[in-house]
């Protein structure tokens, strides 16, 4: 196998992207935009489920390549904090993708970003990737190692979901997470979990009926939260059922409730935490003094994680930015 040292990322190496969102229906290098470039590097444009021409794929993925081996940077992808420099395997191959072309939800979280148009994301068709993968492994272009992630929208309720997940997990893939709503029962994800080849991050954000009603804008709490109880029972090998709580000031910020939370998840043998701040009231206060009392809820998840023995915290990058 040949290598070259060069500034580069997983996703334009060996990455993509099925994409159906903001910008359209779209084949691109990865679903990242906060990159000063913009991010957002296309393969193909208007994209809806057809049969992929691959060598005109590797093709545009070289291009790329090559702008990065020449010392430049892909325009979109500058300043992005995920470019290392490396030695890169030189072929032509994929281990990281994103399933991010659906955008239709069975929750109506009050963060979500489709909130500026609910129907319209609702509304949006999508595609099925399941023989585009099938297409891949027959080809021999897909390889473990990787990563195997879902965006959008609620992936449970994909048709193909089951099927492709299944697919992925007899061909030894070993690194796929799914966020869900923890609405929809998933009999593929529990199988990963059991044989440790799948997490499923739930964003429960809550503790109560009550509050969770007025994050989700339905009434889900108990489905939720027997699901959960659902998935753990099917860990065996690992820590692979993993709650996430997104802190929206002004609802769900309080120590009595991340109590309940914490109690709840270690009562289920839910060892697996995340804690995450509310992304709209971020940016509307970012530049303002920092509110040392949400700082302060942050360190508290910390500490309370910490004595009561749960196997790992993750903090995402806009609670860190906080702290």
């Amino acid at each position: 196998m040949k290598f070259e040292k060069y500034t580069s990322c997983k996703w334009l190496e060996s990455g993509v992207c099925f994409d159906n969102g903001v910008y359209g229906s779209n084949v691109k290098l990865c679903c990242y935009m906060s990159a000063p470039g913009g991010g957002n590097s296309m393969i193909f444009r208007d994209y809806h489920g057809e049969k992929i021409d691959w060598d005109k794929f590797f093709k545009i993925k070289n291009e790329y390549r090559g702008i990065q081996k020449s010392g430049s940077t892909v325009a979109g992808c500058r300043g992005c904090v995920f470019l290392e420099n490396k030695p890169w395997l030189q072929a032509d191959y994929i281990d990281n993708l994103l399933f991010d072309h659906f955008t239709k939800c069975n929750c109506n979280c009050s963060y979500c970003y489709t909130q500026e148009d609910k129907k319209r994301y609702n509304s949006l068709k999508t595609y099925n990737v399941f023989p585009i993968v099938k297409d891949m492994f027959e080809k021999g272009i897909i390889r473990r190692g990787g990563a195997i992630g879902f965006g959008g929208g609620e992936p449970t309720i994909l048709p193909e979901f089951d099927k492709l997940i299944k697919l992925f997990l007899k061909n030894g893939f070993d690194d796929m997470r799914v966020p869900s709503s923890g609405i929809k029962y998933s009999p593929a994800i529990a199988e990963g979990i059991e044989t440790g080849q799948l997490s499923v991050v739930v964003s429960i954000d809550s503790a109560t009926r009550d509050t969770y009603k007025k994050i989700k804008q339905i009434d889900a709490f108990k489905t939720v939260c027997d699901n959960l109880k659902r998935y753990s029972k099917s860990q065996k090998r690992a820590f692979n059922v993993i709650s996430k709580y997104i802190i929206i000031p002004g609802i769900n910020d309080t120590k009595e409730e991340i109590d309940k939370w914490l109690q709840f998840n270690r009562e289920n043998k839910i060892l697996v935490l995340i804690i995450d701040i509310e992304n709209s009231w971020l940016n509307k206060y970012r530049n303002d003094k920092p509110d040392e009392r949400i700082i302060d809820l942050i360190r508290y998840v910390q500490q309370k994680a910490y004595e009561m023995k749960f196997v790992r915290l993750e903090i995402c990058d806009r609670a860190k930015y906080l702290l």
